[in-house]
């Protein structure tokens, strides 16, 4: 696909949706992508055993729903046929794979066990420090998925299709365009990620920089920041803590959860 250069974003909110519901265990929405006909949407709570499926207004689809046998799941993508779920599990920083058919988990693979881990180990401690992987997006141009460590420091890795090699990786820093006017280089975190297939870039979410970042991988530079701003009643607020994001480039929607709130917000992309 050729990349031209992207004009300026825009972001409107045109629903929210309440979808936290502690008698199921989704108390701190996470991860988030869409199903493979972009009618659904699967999250994840990293202190519930269990994948949950809810149509586009946020409710819950049990039968689409179901349990897996790991905690602390963080980020979520679905595989380019549509067959497979990835996940990142964030204390080991690893990669789970489960097929949808069968809601089978077929691999658990840290990327320590991966080939060339050399070339990021240096920025994972030994003790985990609660700033590993966050998110993962599925490139469905080539199959490779990316992955992204939160902070200490910021690192997006691409990973080849059967998640079994490390084929490079980028830091995020003010280098390549990850800055906020209001939150230092060591405190902005990397929270989502969603591929945009239309335009053949990154959607990253921050936490801390309550924002969005649309970055091109192969020019390695942000395209633009955009703030996650909710205008209700005359008054402007923040989305706390964004931790997913899945980003429907056929429509122009993105998609995002807030950890704190749980919630669901539905923006229209305009630009």
């Amino acid at each position: 696909m050729a990349r031209a250069l992207m004009g300026a974003f825009r972001l409107e909110l045109i629903n929210r949706h309440n979808i936290g519901d502690s008698g199921i265990g989704l108390n701190e929405p996470s991860g988030l992508t869409l199903n493979a006909d972009g009618t659904a949407l699967y999250t994840v709570s990293d202190d519930t055993k269990a994948i949950f499926c809810m149509d586009l207004e946020g409710r819950l689809m049990t039968s689409e729903s179901f349990f897996v046998s790991v905690l602390d799941l963080e980020g979520l993508a679905l595989s380019g046929d549509g067959r497979r779920l990835f996940a990142v599990q964030e204390d080991a920083n690893a990669v789970i794979s489960i097929d949808l058919a069968s809601r089978r988990e077929l691999q658990h693979r840290p990327l320590s066990e991966m080939a060339n881990y050399a070339s990021v180990a240096m920025h994972f401690p030994a003790q985990p420090d609660n700033k590993g992987l966050e998110g993962i997006t599925v490139n469905t141009s080539n199959q490779h998925v990316f992955v992204v460590k939160e902070g200490r420091p910021g690192l997006l890795i691409e990973l080849d299709a059967g998640c079994s090699t490390i084929l490079s990786s980028r830091l995020l820093n003010q280098e390549n365009g990850f800055s906020h006017p209001n939150v230092g280089p060591r405190r902005l975190d990397f929270s989502g990620l969603s591929y945009d297939s239309r335009r053949d870039t990154l959607w990253i979410a921050s936490d801390q920089g309550q924002c969005l970042f649309h970055y091109d991988w192969h020019r390695n530079r942000v395209l633009q920041r955009l703030d996650l701003t909710l205008h209700e009643g005359g008054k402007s607020k923040a989305v706390r803590k964004a931790e997913g994001i899945a980003v429907d480039s056929a429509r122009d929607r993105v998609y995002v959860v807030s950890d704190r709130d749980a919630e669901l917000y539905v923006f229209q992309l305009h630009g």
